[in-house]
């Protein structure tokens, strides 16, 4: 019997949540078994080979969305392919979005969980700590005016767009995604885990190289892309949802 099945248990829950083919095999706690599994992943890896995927912005995102979903609320996910329109190319065609507003109820719960008193004795190194993992996140993520603050961000955030009311959307494919390949490569370096048959299965794709940038979608002047909780849309018209 093979060892460190904690791997497979990754690999195989990521597929499940990545592979669009595995669509009608996904239920609602899909997404929670893949951030628990990425979570243990890390700590074993850590643990064992001394790998920090900690320090790899996707996987801080991923691990806020668990500890959300641990400790405050369920996250509803929409698995679909990009709407593309003309003058429009984006890095990849797959999405998973989730409410904007979740993710910064998430990122919002993140720092209430690392904030003290500001007279306590670690207030300014608590502070410090929440701003070195967002300015981490911005690496990969472009929602600085969410962590900047996250609370202002928590109500439902609506628009109206060719006079339909739509809520913008959150895509977290692109963590997984990465963070997958990051896993990937370092399973590689390493004999133990190189010789599993999850890993000699992965294919080429599986590499760090490949890994989505933080701007992933080209449009051409003039042309409006929003991505909603149902996908990107381009509306001619957009206004404040009253």
């Amino acid at each position: 019997m093979e060892s460190f099945k904690f791997v497979d248990m990754y690999f195989h829950s990521q597929n499940k949540i990545v592979d669009i083919r595995e669509s009608e095999l996904r239920d609602i706690n899909t997404l929670f078994s893949y951030l628990n599994n990425l979570h243990s992943l890390a700590d074993k890896m850590k643990d064992k080979f001394d790998i920090k995927l900690a320090n790899y912005p996707e996987f801080k995102v991923l691990r806020i969305l668990r500890n959300y979903i641990h400790h405050v609320d369920d996250i509803d996910e929409l698995r679909i392919y990009v709407n593309l329109e003309h003058n429009v190319s984006p890095y990849h065609l797959e999405q998973m979005i989730i409410p904007m507003r979740v993710w910064a109820e998430s990122a919002s719960n993140f720092v209430s969980k690392n904030t003290v008193p500001e007279s306590h004795g670690r207030y300014k190194d608590k502070q410090k700590f929440i701003k070195k993992e967002f300015d981490s996140i911005l690496d990969i993520c472009d929602c600085v005016d969410v962590l900047n603050d996250p609370k202002a961000y928590c109500t439902p955030l609506l628009l109206k767009c060719d006079d339909e009311v739509i809520e913008l959307g959150f895509d977290i494919f692109k963590f997984i995604y990465n963070i997958s390949n990051v896993i990937a490569d370092e399973c590689r370096k390493i004999p133990e885990l190189a010789s599993k048959n999850v890993i000699k299965e992965l294919d080429d794709s599986y590499c760090e190289d490949n890994n989505i940038p933080k701007y992933d979608l080209m449009l051409s002047p003039g042309v409006n892309c929003i991505l909603t909780t149902n996908g990107f849309i381009y509306p001619s018209s957009i206004n404040k949802a009253i």
